[in-house]
């Protein structure tokens, strides 16, 4: 059994009940990989922020023994106003945030999970540049990939993989394949586009692990023949 946890905010939550994100990442693993059994664990919580995951890290992941563990969360960004805070505030708020994450990852590898980071992704559809918190995204965007990165932990651009997708023109309004409900929360088509890049991730990392040794009938391991020299 390969246990799998996605924990974060809404983007994990309700993507999972409303949009089956999670039932589909599953279903897409165990075709990819038919010898193998999946649990997905929807461990999100919506409206948390990094600091909540971290508070519930122990009970509600890690002691779950997952073999990996997807952190997908943009409440950080969304929830907070930066305009109306000074620079001081405003890197003094990124600097706690950065340390927290540094905390939630370093623990997640430390529990041998297999780890992977993705968000923010999306507030707002217009083209990019045109929505008002395109650039504090960014700049969370590029603090998430950073710490990812010094601590060889995998980081999945869902933000990239999204605004690579036709975006509503801005002059007339119109969107025929909304990526979200909102703005925000992913719809139908969006949770379909964060599938894809969370189970590309997951597999990649399945077709690198050593395959497991064959069994004989009786539970044994094989023994392995190799031809007579």
């Amino acid at each position: 059994m390969v246990r799998i946890v996605f924990v974060g905010d809404s983007l994990v939550h309700k993507s999972a009940v409303d949009h089956g994100l999670l039932d589909q990442v599953s279903a897409q693993l165990a075709s990819r990989h038919p010898a193998q059994r999946f649990e997905v664990l929807d461990a999100g919580v919506n409206g948390n922020t990094i600091a909540d995951i971290q508070a519930r890290l122990d009970d509600d992941v890690i002691a779950l023994r997952p073999a990996a563990v997807v952190l997908y969360w943009d409440s950080d960004v969304s929830d907070v106003d930066e305009s109306r805070m000074s620079a001081a505030e405003v890197a003094a708020l990124r600097s706690a945030y950065r340390s927290i994450l540094q905390d939630v990852l370093t623990r997640l590898v430390r529990s041998g999970a297999h780890v992977i980071v993705s968000g923010p992704t999306l507030i707002g559809e217009a083209p990019r540049g045109k929505n008002p918190k395109d650039g504090m995204l960014d700049d969370y965007r590029r603090i998430n990939r950073a710490v990812a990165r010094a601590l060889n932990v995998a980081y999945v651009d869902t933000r990239r993989a999204f605004l690579a997708q036709p975006l509503q023109q801005a002059a007339s309004g119109q969107h025929t394949t909304p990526l979200t409900e909102d703005g925000e929360h992913l719809s139908d088509v969006g949770a379909a586009v964060a599938r894809r890049q969370f189970v590309a991730a997951i597999d990649a990392w399945l077709r690198s692990r050593p395959a497991p040794a064959p069994r004989a009938p009786g539970g044994g391991p094989r023994p392995i023949l190799r031809p007579a020299p």
